[in-house]
């Protein structure tokens, strides 16, 4: 499954992306998440909870910062297991552009969906994937404007 996209967000590159690594910050934008920890400056453990169709699961798992030209670009490598449910394993691409005081982020997501998550219809998953990223972003954004 891939996902790609573009969000503008008003504020500059470093706050975006210092936000983009704060667990605090994701707790509170990713609808999702119900738990994260930092375990090093790049590496986290999540706990996720997924609805998808009649599909309900907690997904474990950890995700990896690679800062290859931070703050302007990097990857994050993630991978879960929500037992019986199923597993997953991602990567996105997430570029940070400066653009006239505001952060112009653009993003390539690559998931492989395994389990009863796997057997789901593609565009079922896509399309929830799509209501997740849309909430996270709303809420980021309201975050990163606040003082």
């Amino acid at each position: 499954m891939e996902l790609n996209g573009q969000y503008r967000i008003p504020a500059e590159r470093e706050r975006v992306f210092a936000a983009l690594c704060d667990p605090v910050v994701l707790q509170r934008c990713i609808p999702v998440l119900e738990e994260i920890d930092r375990l090093s400056p790049t590496d986290y453990a999540a706990r996720v909870r997924a609805t998808v169709g009649p599909l309900k699961a907690r997904f474990h798992g950890r995700l990896r910062l690679s800062p290859e030209d931070a703050p302007r670009f990097y990857i994050l490598y993630a991978e879960g297991s929500g037992g019986l449910a199923g597993a997953v394993k991602g990567e996105a691409r997430i570029t940070l552009e400066e653009v006239e005081g505001h952060t112009h982020l653009t993003y390539t997501l690559a998931a492989a969906l395994g389990g009863a998550v796997g057997r789901l219809a593609v565009k079922l998953v896509q399309a929830k994937a799509d209501r997740v990223i849309g909430g996270f972003f709303e809420r980021f954004t309201a975050e990163v404007l606040e003082p």
